[in-house]
């Protein structure tokens, strides 16, 4: 990863990120579930939910440009609510899938795709052991990570981390953005089978000042997002 501070512009209500060619509204998206969120209403129908790999994007360079007023309030934001990604985490015997834009589309009775269902999705690219679909947006590790408290280095390395964040610039990004906080982070996520799709999640809300990284959140708790499409 390139050193120096990552792009940041803003445009109204808008934010550019020029380096990862995204632009975000800054308009902070509410819902008391993740299906609610996944329908909600971003601000124009050009704008979608952001993926876990967007939002990554979006909280290392709001993190680290702070000297913008919009990047300073989003980073703040991270301290008083929970990030949702929309990014499953499925968890089997085998290890762990992560998939963007999931086919999610009601709460009660969800169950996840089968392990052959996401198997088959997979192509050749594989990144530290994590392999990868040919889109990126479905990527799998075996059980071989560490979970729980851990430094951004160990972050940055975690094949976890790297599926998590949709690759190893990302999980990179993701460890600088971890930087901001004294603490060593606090990676939740499960090493063991789970019946249910997980959810992906970040903040820092009432964690004794840490950044708090969760691929095994649930559901039907309150969320938040922003909108986001690619530059043209």
């Amino acid at each position: 990863m390139e050193k120096g501070k990552p792009s940041f512009r803003e445009k109204g209500n808008l934010i550019i990120l020029d380096d990862s060619k995204l632009i975000f509204n800054s308009q902070l998206v509410k819902a008391s579930n993740f299906f609610d969120l996944r329908l909600a209403n971003y601000g124009s129908e050009t704008f979608n939910m952001s993926t876990m790999p967007e939002l990554v994007e979006l909280v290392y360079a709001s993190l680290e440009n702070q000297d913008h007023e919009i990047a300073k309030e989003i980073a703040n934001t991270w301290r008083r609510e929970w990030a949702s990604g929309d990014t499953a985490t499925y968890y089997f015997s085998e290890g762990m899938f992560v998939e963007d834009t999931p086919n999610l589309i009601k709460f009660i009775g969800v169950e996840k795709p089968s392990f052959k269902t996401l198997e088959r999705k997979l192509g050749k690219h594989e990144e530290k052991g994590v392999v990868f679909s040919d889109d990126g947006r479905t990527r799998f590790t075996p059980y071989n990570y560490k979970t729980g408290l851990q430094s951004h280095l160990e972050l940055s390395r975690n094949t976890a981390a790297i599926a998590f964040a949709g690759g190893e610039e990302k999980a990179e990004k993701l460890a600088k953005a971890s930087e901001h906080y004294s603490k060593h982070l606090f990676f939740r996520v499960l090493d063991s089978e789970s019946s249910i799709p997980r959810i992906a999640d970040l903040g820092a809300v009432n964690f004794e000042g840490r950044f708090f990284v969760d691929a095994c959140g649930l559901q039907n708790t309150d969320r938040y997002s922003f909108g986001v499409k690619e530059t043209q």
